[in-house]
């Protein structure tokens, strides 16, 4: 079958259904399970080295000071949360788990101004920054702040964005969560110390490298619910996933024919099943979600070598680009997820032999 047929065949219960990760007989060439008695380390960090899981970020709804909409401060941090869905390396607490543990602790989810309180409830949640805000009039104009603590190091940074009384809130909205996003990105190793690099792709390449790395195909169906008339011309999570292989190293054939496939030498077909569909709405602001559904296949055996799935949000003022960012940070997550897999069980490349005296 083609890397086209085989995601149309594959029922989306069967990915739910498969194991998450599953191995590869000893016949096969292109991924396995490391053995430890016959594979030896190269680059793998030390046994005693904790893997880096990335940022936990904790979101608290946002004080407002606006007349005229009380819910001003809780959608920013809507807003906010479906921004960081699916950013590289940054975890999100859930809110459940926050209302509870606040909750036992009697402490508000507004009004953090104490930077000992701050920290205090960051530690609670388990979170490695926490973020707070506020929206505020001032003379003509209205003002939205927002302040990223780091738990373990104290450290702060900020965002802001401004605009006049008769601003779209709207807007005002989108501007400070990319602010915050990219405050989170540029102050990291502000907040976080030593532990800042928490995207995990340059590592991961690191890891890759000098090993022999399958060639791959890249097949995922997608659509918005409801079905558009239209069928996506560019899948945001197709081309996401294979802009993180073509990152890591990994070369990607395009194409569906079987013997075209076979000619390039593709040993990996890449499919699964994505969907996006609108949320609601957050004031003037459209929210969808989005779930992508991936298993990776050896061509020749056809064995699943990764199974996995993932759910993703965003917000933007029109719901196709809404539906379509969120396909790409699930398409990003699952592509992550996938080399990983590879770094974990790709035969390391041989030692080198010394030079055979003449």
């Amino acid at each position: 079958m083609t890397c086209r047929s085989l995601s149309i065949s594959l029922p989306l219960a069967c990915i739910c259904l498969a194991a998450s990760v599953l191995g590869v007989s000893n016949g096969a060439d292109v991924l396995r399970a490391a053995d430890p008695a016959t594979t030896k380390p190269t680059t793998e960090p030390p046994a005693t080295q904790p893997a880096d899981e990335g940022v936990t970020v904790a979101i608290f709804d946002f004080t407002s000071k606006i007349a005229g909409n009380p819910d001003l401060g809780k959608q920013i941090s809507e807003v906010l949360t479906a921004t960081l869905s699916g950013e590289p390396g940054v975890q999100l607490v859930d809110r459940a788990s926050m209302d509870k543990i606040l909750q036992e602790h009697q402490l508000n989810l507004t009004g953090l101004v104490d930077p000992a309180t701050a920290i205090q409830v960051g530690k609670l949640v388990g979170a490695k920054v926490i973020i707070t805000g506020m929206a505020f009039p001032i003379d003509k104009q209205i003002c939205v702040t927002a302040k990223l603590t780091g738990t373990e190091t104290s450290g702060l940074s900020s965002a802001i964005a401004r605009g006049p009384k008769n601003a779209d809130t709207a807007d005002l909205i989108m501007q400070i969560a990319q602010k915050t996003a990219e405050s989170l990105r540029t102050d990291r190793k502000k907040l976080l110390g030593n532990n800042a690099d928490f995207d995990p792709l340059p590592a991961l390449k690191t890891k890759l490298a000098g090993r022999k790395l399958p060639k791959v195909c890249v097949n995922i169906s997608e659509h918005h619910l409801p079905p558009a008339d239209i069928a996506a011309v560019d899948p945001a999570a197709e081309t996401e996933i294979r802009n993180v292989l073509i990152s890591a190293g990994f070369t990607v054939i395009a194409g569906h024919d079987e013997a075209e496939l076979d000619k390039a030498g593709v040993e990996v077909a890449i499919i699964g099943e994505a969907f996006s569909e609108l949320n609601g709405k957050i004031g003037n602001l459209v929210s969808c979600s989005a779930r992508v559904e991936l298993q990776a296949r050896d061509r020749k055996g056809h064995r699943v070598l990764f199974s996995n799935r993932t759910t993703t949000r965003a917000v933007d003022l029109a719901e196709n680009v809404a539906g379509k960012t969120a396909l790409q940070k699930a398409g990003h997550d699952l592509g992550i997820k996938l080399v990983e897999r590879f770094a974990e069980t790709l035969p390391a490349p041989a030692a080198t032999q010394p030079a055979k005296a003449e």
